[in-house]
């Protein structure tokens, strides 16, 4: 049996799933892709060079790790989710329409995500605050 089938481990996966914003994480982390995969590849009708290119790379690299700050460090999603709701309204004009709006609706809707997280201890215990 190998060391991802051991029992258990579906569990591990839950429990740490749970224990932070993780739709949040996934939906920036994929839009920052999907910026940087729209000015890569340039669709043929479109080129995507110049100062709309770099700024996608730049602000998809910023998606990114505002996507993986989320997953490892939950303490800091406000941090992330702020910097990420106006960089999601800067890709409408600075990078392509945000990425053929694919980009924006997918970093909008995490940085919502991320805003809106609230850990598990806190909904469990709502008269300690």
């Amino acid at each position: 049996m190998t060391t991802a089938m051991r029992p258990g481990w579906r569990s591990r996966w839950r429990r740490w799933r749970r224990g932070r914003p993780f739709a949040a994480g996934l939906l920036l982390g994929l839009g920052g892709l999907e910026l940087i995969c729209v000015s890569w590849v340039g669709l043929g009708f479109l080129r995507f060079t110049g100062t709309a290119g770099a700024v996608s790379w730049t602000l998809g690299a910023v998606f990114v790790v505002s996507g993986m700050t989320t997953w490892h460090n939950p303490a800091l999603r406000y941090f992330s989710g702020v910097l990420a709701a106006v960089l999601s309204l800067v890709t409408l004009v600075a990078a392509n329409l945000g990425g053929l709006l694919l980009g924006f609706l997918l970093t909008a809707v995490g940085s919502a995500l991320a805003l809106a997280w609230i850990p598990q201890q806190a909904l469990s215990n709502p008269e300690e605050s």
